[in-house]
């Protein structure tokens, strides 16, 4: 089959035109090929063997018609009849002339043109169907390539937002687990309701809003209720404490990182800001961010564009930013510790919250909001609450704001027995208030003390007070030694070189046992636990 296939290109290469002197060869060939069979004839008749050249002239002009077409087969015929009638007597057929020849050579000839053409046709059509189905196959080949990219691109944008969804999962989850105790924002004084009326004014729109206030009062209370009040109420509200956040994880935290990008990125993180994206981005605590992620924040805020930590590329965002802070910005905009084109980007719409002590007439209503709120959690039924205490409460200047208000009310529901309140109001004063210095002692020195003198009265105090709890033993397992954690010889050592004796320490203990313990419970105790149910 292979050699078949071999001699057929042969010959279609010797036959079949392809470029201008193609025709002179075709027709040459046809003479060649009856010149030959009339050789072989002639010397086979010199020779006395069997000479048919009506076969030899039948296969030349076959092999004519077959491979060089009809116009060389038609002068294959015409020279086989000449040869045949002048080197040859042929035998007539059925006493039909020696013309009949010639008509014979043309029918065979006009059949094996008619099948050359048929074959020829048929590899025409075969080689133009083949074409076909290549450049199909080939067109095919491209759309599946294509599809398949896009099926890759799609299935990673799948994944990256399926860990999208998960982080941001993750932290509404993180959200919902949050002290954000508040429902709604409690209170009724003119201060507060003009802070309010800016953040109904500016809810609406998309502008950054740079809320100002000291700690505890309730800033992101206020993002918050802002963007409830939005158009992005549906989306993600995500915040970002600057100051609670290492420098060098700060970056990572609000851009993002990829896997790879330092050391410890095991896998792709997604930032905050990513997270927030057609959302809300609080960031509390501005003033804290590091003068090197500045330029980086004001990027995306003003082209809404930025870069994972370790990508080249460049990702889109839609986020309204909401700012907080209790630092004043301008003024260190001034001592250059904070960018005056991020300061301006920011404080487009600030809103000043006021101190609760500015606001005094709000207490009673946190007090009662907290007060329900911490009893129904401690399964207490808070009632009441003495307008002395409240009073106090009220006149108290509040140096932590609504988040040391809260505080003080959840301790007071845990002191309480009753269904009234009891505030430790003594406590608060006294924590609150310096100590005015004594008569007695003696003048505070302002020269500097080293170290290893403050390190000795430290040390000296410790080892009274643990002598004191071991009622002057020294060794075993409850023994003073063994409550500061030191070995019995150190702790004599150290014993000795303070000049401490365990039983002059024990000796006193005991003789101020009774009127200690006395003194001691009524300093602790405030006066409103020590006094009577009717008061």
């Amino acid at each position: 089959m292979h050699l078949r296939h071999t001699m057929n290109r042969l010959l279609a290469s010797i036959f079949v035109p392809r470029r201008s002197g193609a025709v002179v060869r075709r027709y040459g060939a046809a003479a060649i090929l009856i010149a030959s069979a009339l050789a072989i004839a002639l010397f086979l008749r010199h020779h006395g063997l069997p000479h048919p050249f009506t076969s030899f002239s039948f296969a030349a002009i076959a092999i004519t018609f077959w491979y060089a077409g009809t116009g060389p087969g038609l002068l294959a015929v015409v020279l086989s009849y000449s040869a045949l009638t002048y080197f040859f007597s042929p035998v007539k057929i059925g006493g039909l002339p020696w013309d009949s020849y010639l008509v014979i050579y043309g029918v065979f000839g006009f059949f094996v043109s008619w099948f050359s053409s048929s074959r020829l046709r048929a590899e025409r059509l075969l080689s133009e169907a083949r074409d076909a189905l290549e450049v199909r196959v080939a067109e095919r080949t491209v759309e599946l390539t294509t599809a398949n990219q896009a099926l890759e691109r799609a299935q990673e944008e799948l994944s990256e937002l399926t860990h999208k969804l998960a982080q941001e999962n993750l932290y509404l989850e993180d959200e919902i687990r949050s002290d954000a105790n508040f429902k709604e924002i409690v209170g009724k004084s003119p201060e507060l309701r003009r802070a309010l009326k800016l953040v109904e004014t500016v809810a609406p729109t998309d502008s950054t809003v740079l809320i100002y206030g000291e700690t505890g009062t309730g800033k992101e209370l206020i993002a918050r209720a802002i963007h409830d009040l939005s158009s992005r109420r549906s989306r993600t509200f995500v915040r970002l404490n600057c100051a609670a956040i290492p420098t060098g994880l700060l970056e990572s935290e609000l851009f993002g990182h990829e896997k790879g990008a330092f050391t410890g990125a095991f896998a792709q993180r997604i930032g905050r800001l990513e997270l927030a994206n057609n959302g809300t981005l609080f960031l509390d605590e501005i003033g804290d961010l590091p003068p090197e992620l500045q330029p980086k924040l004001l990027r995306a805020l003003q082209e809404r564009e930025f870069e994972r930590l370790g990508s080249a590329r460049t990702l889109s965002t839609n986020v309204r930013l909401i700012a907080a802070t209790n630092r004043d910005l301008s003024a260190m905009v001034k001592e250059g510790k904070f960018r005056s084109d991020l300061f301006f980007r920011l404080n487009v719409f600030p809103i000043d919250l006021p101190a609760l002590r500015e606001r005094s007439e709000d207490i009673p209503l946190l007090v009662r909001h907290f007060s329900e709120d911490f009893s129904r959690r401690m399964n207490k039924s808070i009632e009441t609450i003495s307008p002395a205490m409240m009073d106090g409460l009220c006149r108290y200047p509040w140096p932590g704001n609504i988040r040391e208000l809260q505080n003080v009310i959840e301790r007071a529901v845990i002191l309480s027995r009753g269904p009234a309140l009891v505030v430790p109001l003594a406590e608060m004063e006294r924590h609150t208030t310096p100590e005015p210095p004594r008569e007695d002692a003696p003048a505070r020195s302002t020269k500097r003390r080293p170290v290893r003198s403050i390190l000795t009265d430290v040390d000296r105090d410790q080892i009274i007070r643990a002598l004191k709890e071991a009622d002057g033993r020294v060794g075993g397992p409850d023994g003073a030694a063994s409550r500061l954690g030191l070995k019995r010889t150190t702790f004599i050592t150290r014993m000795k070189k303070l000049g401490i004796d365990p039983n002059i320490v024990s000796e006193h203990d005991k003789a101020t046992s009774d009127t200690s313990d006395t003194s001691d419970t009524s300093c602790l105790l405030p006066p409103h636990l020590n006094a009577s149910p009717a008061e």
